[in-house]
Parts: C-alpha cells; structure tokens; sequence
C-alpha cells in the first residue's frame, strides 16, 4: 500500500515536473513571438505576446525571473518603437499617449529608465506638432489641448503660447489671443527671436486692422465721432507699438479732431518705426503729421515731414502743403 502511495506522489511530481518543463516553455515561445513581431514592426501582436510572457510566468514561478524581467523591458521599448513610428509618420496625436504610456510601463515595472527620459522629450515635441496638425485641420480644441500639455511639461517653449494665440484668432476670443500672445512675445523677446516676434506682430496688427476699417465704415460723417476709432488704434499701439496703420489712423483722426498737438505726439513715436513701413502707410503718416506741424506753426518741422512723402497718392498733396509752409 505504502509502495503504491509513493508510486502515486513520485508520478505526480512526475507530472507536475512536465507541467512546469512545459509552461516555461511556452514562456520562452510567447516571449520570442513577441520580439519577432517587433523587429517586424506588427506592434499590436507584439503586445500580446510579451503580455501573454508576463501571466504564463506567474504560473512558472522563480524559474522564469529571467524571462519576466526582459519581457517588461521588451514592453516598454514595444510602446516606444511604436510611438517613434507614428511620429516619424507624423501621426503626433497617436505617437503621444503612446510615449506617455511608455514612461507609465518604465515607472510601474523599474525597467529602461533611459527609454523613459527620452519618451518624456518626444511627448513634448509631438504634443507641439500636434497642436500645429489639429490647428491646420481646423480641430481647435484639440490643439490648445496639446499645446497646454506642451507647456505643463515645459513651460519655457514660447512657441505653445503663440500657438494658442492663433487658434484664439480662428475662435474669435481676443482677450485670450493677446494675452497669449503677449506671454509669448516677451519670451521671444528674452531669447532674440526675431522671427516668432514678427509673426505675432502680423497676426495683431491684421486683427486690429479689421477693427479699425469696420469702425471707419460706421462713422457718419455728418456726425464725425473719432473716439472709438482712437481707443480702437490705442489698443493696437498697445499690443504692437509698430503698427503703421493704427498709427496713420490715429494721427488722422486727431488732426481732424484739430488736436494737433495730440497728432503729433501719435506721429512722433511712429516715426521711430518708420523704415518698417511701407511705402503708402509711411508716406502718409509724414503727410498727416507734417499737416500737424503746419497747424502748429511748426514750418520747419513740418517741411522736414512733407519731404519724406514719396508714394503717389500723397506726394502731390505733400508739395502743394508745402509751398504754404515756405519750404524751400
């Protein structure tokens, strides 16, 4: 009875012995399932069987430490290739939650640090691309959505807050356009960058363009009221001080108020921006302020302003004012 009891014992872990020899094979065969269904690029696939390596190991106990360790580390860098594929791609909004998760997989298992730090730099620069992809397509919640994470993770890229001016301009939300904008702009001012700086100021002075025109179109001119056209052209002064058609406006609409004095205070801070205009708005910011210095008695300055009208639509205007300035 006893021999038979021992048989039985001796066969079960006989059996159990092949259970065992079996299940860490399968471990072995789901793990290299997985990596070649990486190095092929199937990433789907590629996730299953190292998550399938992961749970067959837990029935295999101790024996496939080995194993379970290098299948984590296969799963984070499976989350990484792929993200890195979409980006290349410029599939951006799918790459980020996969670089995300990435980091999420290196934290929770302890694995692949190093895979970790660079998936935290790729989630910024894909959440910036995009930001700028779901703004071409028109998807503007979408877009201040990345560029926000964008600047929860690094606050210093000036180039989100610009990004949120424009899909602000589109939302029509001025209030928050140029508070973006300007958050940006003095950043871009710190480092110099001519070019960002340059693009905000197109995009306010378009804005404020549209303003400004609109505002002449209503004025009645058996009724002339300037004051919401002067408050109009003082908030563009305010958000770009080289705007030449706020400027222009500005000081022609003080001169028709007969505030000359008020006129030339206008047409002396554009004069600083002058070699930034161009040729019609510069030639007739001079005009309007030469028309200011000459009401002032002001002949010598305002001959100096008439001679920098050379656009055709003002120059002959500009000599004939000229002429009774006794300008010589």
């Amino acid at each position: 009875m006893k021999k038979r009891v021992l048989a039985i014992i001796a066969g079960l872990f006989s059996i159990t012995g092949i259970l065992l020899s079996q299940s860490f094979a399968d471990v072995v065969i789901e793990y290299n399932s997985g990596v070649r269904c990486l190095n092929n690029q199937a990433y789907d696939s590629a996730y299953i069987y190292l998550n399938n390596t992961l749970s067959l190991s837990d029935v295999v106990g101790t024996e496939a430490d080995d194993m379970v360790k290098t299948a984590k580390e296969q799963l984070v860098y499976v989350h990484y290739s792929q993200a890195s594929t979409l980006e290349k791609r410029k599939h951006y909004s799918e790459a980020v939650p996969l670089y995300e998760e990435t980091v999420k997989l290196s934290k929770k298992f302890g694995v692949k640090e190093d895979i970790a730090v660079k998936a935290k730099k790729r989630v910024v620069f894909s959440s910036m691309f995009a930001g700028q992809t779901e703004f071409k397509k028109g998807e503007y919640d979408a877009a201040l959505g990345h560029y926000d994470k964008v600047l929860s993770l690094q606050p210093s890229i000036y180039k989100a807050h610009q990004g949120k001016g424009f899909v602000y301009e589109k939302l029509d939300q001025p209030e928050e356009m140029l508070a973006s904008f300007a958050i940006a702009k003095d950043m871009a001012t710190e480092k110099g960058d001519q070019k960002v700086i340059g693009q905000i100021n197109s995009s306010i002075n378009k804005y404020f363009r549209g303003l400004i025109e609109e505002e002449l179109m209503m004025i009645d001119p058996e009724e002339e009221d300037y004051t919401f056209l002067i408050d109009i052209c003082d908030q563009a002064l305010e958000a770009n001080d080289n705007n030449a058609f706020a400027y222009y406006n500005a000081i022609s609409a003080k001169n028709k108020q007969i505030e000359y004095d008020a006129a030339i205070e206008y047409g002396e801070k554009a004069i600083k921006y002058a070699a930034d205009f161009d040729e019609k708005l510069r030639s007739a910011i001079f005009y309007e302020l030469g028309v200011a210095y000459q009401n002032t008695v002001r002949y010598k300055e305002a001959c100096a302003a008439y001679e920098k009208v050379t656009h055709k639509d003002f120059f002959d205007k500009a000599e004939k004012k000229m002429m009774t300035s006794n300008c010589q």
